[in-house]
């Protein structure tokens, strides 16, 4: 059996840490040794890991305020993404690859698995086998010459100033260069977990992805009134959603992660109902008319798939993506959460909840991503790790 190290970069969701609990189980299972490296050491419970081996993944010193670097204006591309996370200097790039070579001193893994992890992929290049795993935004198809603009009439960073980084550090480091920047994705097996829908780079990729969602994932419209809100663990009492949802005047369950008692309270004030706790999927879509997020990969993929129309409330890049992608799909729509207006938002908000056609486009489109039968992400981990120790 294989020793596997699950390798984590960059991205706040809850997504990441739920995928690789889940495969860590399946691993596992299937007698596999398993060691974690993440950005977040507090992402798992205890319970979680089990007698797994848990490290700190080597941390980019762009996340640290001390150390992080004015930037003119919004990211538009993967190589602004990757520009603002240090992969334009050269010492900072060698210096994580060294990093994360010191923990395969220390872990000896057989396989290495990353997810949305680009400074673990140059480390393993040609060192340790990889398989890159992710949602589409976060797992780029290695073999583009250039990353596109995510905006229509977009146009990101100048890749020549990064290529030129990436391969100086890649020579102190005694690697062979790279021939273009996606190329820094590069893996023995890369397996995207998403929908068509959601997948920026849908037309630089073919039809081979597994399903974002668990196995036996089921959860259907069921007729249901009300709003079901899913808000990230930063959302505060303030935030501008809160008022924009009570003046839509219908009824609003939220789920928000780690919300102390203090902020449920505040919650209630406003008339909601306040759920402190996770709730099954199941119950959400039999319960629910329309859902509210901000725009995470898992909720907003579970929402196509069980049917039901939402609203993307983005922060971020990945976040607005994924709001143009279910207003371009036709079931549903998007605001920024920093320019939300309270009486316009309540306004539209309650004329989706009426729109009799949206529901019903959005039940139309759940039935077709069920008709593909995208297989589920972890048996094929498993046979790819079985492939390559």
């Amino acid at each position: 059996m294989a020793r596997v190290l699950l390798g984590w970069e960059l991205g706040a969701n809850r997504g990441h840490s739920v995928r690789l609990a889940r495969l860590a189980s399946a691993l596992r299972a299937a007698g596999h040794e398993v060691s974690f490296a993440l950005q977040r050491i507090d992402s798992f419970a205890p319970d979680t890991v089990h007698e797994d081996s848990v490290w700190q993944a080597p941390v980019t010193p762009r996340f640290l305020i001390s150390t992080a670097r004015p930037v003119a204006a919004p990211p538009v591309s993967m190589a602004d993404v990757l520009a603002r996370v240090g992969m334009d200097d050269p010492a900072l790039i060698a210096a994580m690859i060294r990093g994360w070579e010191r923990l395969f001193d220390a872990i000896r893994p057989d396989v290495v698995l990353g997810d949305f992890a680009p400074f673990l992929h140059l480390a393993a290049r040609g060192r340790v086998p990889m398989i890159a795993i992710g949602t589409g935004y976060s797992l780029p198809p290695a073999q583009l010459r250039a990353f596109p603009g995510f905006i229509e009439a977009t146009q990101g960073s100048d890749e020549g100033p990064l290529l030129a980084a990436v391969n100086s550090a890649l020579k102190q480091v005694g690697r062979a260069p790279l021939d273009a920047v996606p190329a820094i994705w590069s893996a023995d097996r890369a397996i995207p977990a998403t929908l068509a829908e959601l997948d920026p780079y849908a037309a630089h990729r073919g039809d081979d992805y597994a399903s974002p969602l668990d196995p036996g994932f089921d959860a259907r419209a069921g007729g249901g009134e009300e709003v079901f809100v899913y808000a990230p663990e930063r959302m505060s009492a303030q935030a501008p959603i809160w008022p924009a949802l009570a003046a839509s005047g219908l009824k609003v369950r939220v789920h928000l992660a780690r919300a102390g008692a203090d902020l449920q309270a505040e919650l209630a004030r406003f008339g909601f109902i306040v759920e402190p706790d996770p709730l099954p999927f199941t119950l959400i879509a039999q319960r629910s008319r329309l859902l509210v997020s901000h725009g995470g990969h898992g909720f907003v993929s579970a929402g196509l798939q069980a049917g039901l129309p939402q609203v993307v409330v983005h922060f971020d890049l990945e976040k607005l993506l994924h709001g143009l992608a279910v207003a371009r799909a036709g079931v549903g729509g998007h605001a920024s959460l920093g320019t939300l207006d309270r009486e316009r938002f309540g306004a539209d908000l309650a004329a989706m909840h009426r729109d009799e056609a949206l529901a019903s486009r959005a039940r139309a489109l759940a039935e077709e991503i069920r008709a593909r039968g995208q297989p589920p992400l972890d048996p094929l981990v498993l046979d790819a790790v079985a492939a390559l120790s």
